[in-house]
């Protein structure tokens, strides 16, 4: 059987930050079209937003690659919520992380976030993760 972090383990943070052509090809691969994740004259000059903003689902993408590269074959994903709370934009560095918040036979559960560099949270999460 393969050994599960306990209750209060750490994810360890991994950093992203996107570029303006990462924003581009999620936004076309995953059907999100509007025009703030791509065209920057729009997002600023129309929307007032500083730049462009990262894409809420990307920050979902975010928080379960950081997971799954520290459990990596130990468990797999079945099931994530998550919930931003705060705008992220191009040039911002996002540390995603979290921890174990509970624990049984079958596998685990975490709790996840990513943030920004100034320390404000952009997004948080809950992840189940199954034993292989």
């Amino acid at each position: 059987m393969r050994v599960l972090p306990d209750i209060g383990a750490e994810v360890p943070i991994q950093v992203r930050a996107p570029s303006a052509l990462d924003l581009f090809m999620f936004s076309a691969s995953s059907w999100l079209l509007h025009r703030i994740h791509y065209d920057t004259p729009f997002t600023v000059e129309h929307d007032g937003h500083p730049a462009l903003l990262i894409h809420g689902p990307l920050q979902g993408v975010y928080l379960v690659q950081s997971a799954e590269s520290w459990l990596g074959d130990r468990a797999r994903m079945s099931s994530i919520s998550y919930r931003h709370l705060a705008p992220a934009y191009l040039g911002d560095e996002l540390e995603c992380g979290g921890r174990v918040i509970a624990t049984d036979a079958s596998g685990l559960e975490l709790e996840l976030w990513a943030r920004k560099s100034d320390g404000t949270i952009t997004t948080t999460g809950k992840a189940r993760f199954e034993r292989r």
